[in-house]
């Protein structure tokens, strides 16, 4: 960690309102003048990391798989570079039967093995395992830092947040303002980067459908990084800049494009992919932009598009354009709560994270979103969303009016 950033992370204070120097190298002559033009154009310019990263701390979830294979570990798979993880909802309020979560173990075993910063921004907090893991890391010397909704994490009955002030971490929320600090992202030593859908409750590892993912890559984290620096600023909403330092990058051939909102134009890149995609599938809490229903409608009539889709069954009320559209979409089956927000295109792009695909998580919450173009990541997501269909609920006929 440099010396500035931890300068300023030993100055912050709580509040609820609120290259390195490295080595010389001689090169003479006209091929090394073009060797450096080549890693210049891709490292700052096309986002591809080709210099290596040396004397970095292992990952925090321990992998047996190299860096291009991938393997099932509990809750997901492994894919050396990333692991991707999927809630087995168990539907309980008993609180006895809060420990064992694949996900949230995953999360634990991160914050545990961080060496010297944890930079965490959470919607909600209630899972007390996680809390114990964040106050560890504080007393160990690992500098701690929150960003947390004002209603939903900071004023909630059901909040740990007020642990963590107590044990003397920083804690900054957005006080209430119309949109929400919905985040669920955590920045791990500058380089693991943790995110997805799910909500660091109770409800989001044990009741509800929900994903993640995280992923080590210095250029990924440099961005939520950044975007967590605004947050802590008290810069939300709109008023957080749009300048993302590393948009699209490059991660063991992988190429992960970072969007954060309600500063970015996540919609419309979706729409770009919908309109060259041969196949689209969608598991939603919330689909009501009409900028993401119009193009599949269109495209599903004209014969150029196969669209499945799984929507949250207490917002099926938003489904009847979909539905009359001929779409084929079914009500989820889970008792409690279908809390993803993803799309699968083809079979190889991936977008997930915190969005949900409406006008409030467009024009004014705080999210974050990743485009992921990885055909073992997608099978992941496609193995889900098989699950998901299974087990859904095929609407009649005559639900709308159509």
């Amino acid at each position: 960690m440099s010396s500035d950033r931890r300068r300023r992370t030993q100055q912050t204070r709580s509040t609820r309102q609120a290259a390195s120097g490295g080595q010389r190298l001689t090169i003479g002559g006209i091929t090394a003048a073009v060797i450096i033009v080549i890693v210049f154009i891709a490292q700052y310019v096309l986002g591809i990391d080709v210099l290596p990263e040396e004397e970095v701390p292992p990952p925090p979830v321990a992998s047996e798989a190299p860096s291009g294979n991938v393997v099932p570990i509990d809750g997901g798979i492994d894919g050396g570079w990333f692991q991707v993880y999927f809630t087995a909802p168990i539907n309980t309020q008993d609180e006895s039967r809060f420990v064992g979560s694949p996900v949230e173990n995953a999360l634990i075993r991160a914050i545990d093995n961080a060496r010297e910063t944890i930079d965490a921004a959470m919607f909600e907090l209630n899972s007390q395992l996680v809390t114990d893991a964040l106050i560890a890391a504080h007393e160990r010397g690992v500098t701690v830092r929150i960003v947390t909704d004002g209603e939903h994490g900071l004023e909630s009955p059901e909040t740990t947040v007020d642990q963590l002030e107590a044990a003397g971490i920083p804690v900054v929320s957005d006080g209430r303002r119309s949109g929400f600090m919905h985040n669920k992202f955590f920045v791990i030593d500058d380089l693991y980067v943790w995110t997805g859908s799910t909500n660091i409750t109770h409800n989001g590892f044990y009741n509800n459908n929900n994903n993640s993912i995280m992923i080590r890559s210095t250029r990924l984290a440099s961005n939520f990084s950044h975007e967590f620096d605004e947050l802590f600023r008290g810069e939300f909403g709109t008023t957080s800049p749009g300048d993302v330092p590393y948009p699209s990058i490059n991660v063991g051939g992988t190429q992960i494009v970072t969007i954060f909102e309600s500063e970015g134009d996540l919609p419309a890149e979706i729409v770009r992919l919908i309109n060259s995609a041969r196949v689209v599938r969608f598991m939603a809490f919330s689909l009501t932009l009409d900028d993401l229903l119009q193009p599949m409608q269109t495209r599903v009539q004209a014969g150029r598009l196969e669209v499945q889709g799984i929507i949250e069954a207490s917002q099926r009320r938003f489904l009847a354009p979909l539905f009359c559209a001929d779409l084929d979409i079914r009500q989820d089956g889970n008792p409690d709560i279908l809390h993803h927000k993803v799309f699968i295109i083809n079979e190889d792009i991936v977008i997930m994270g915190s969005f949900n695909f409406s006008g409030s998580a467009a024009t004014s919450n705080d999210e974050n979103a990743l485009i992921i173009y990885n055909q073992d990541i997608a099978r992941a997501y496609l193995d889900e969303f098989e699950r998901r269909w299974a087990e859904a609920v095929i609407l009649p006929k005559t639900i709308f009016d159509c």
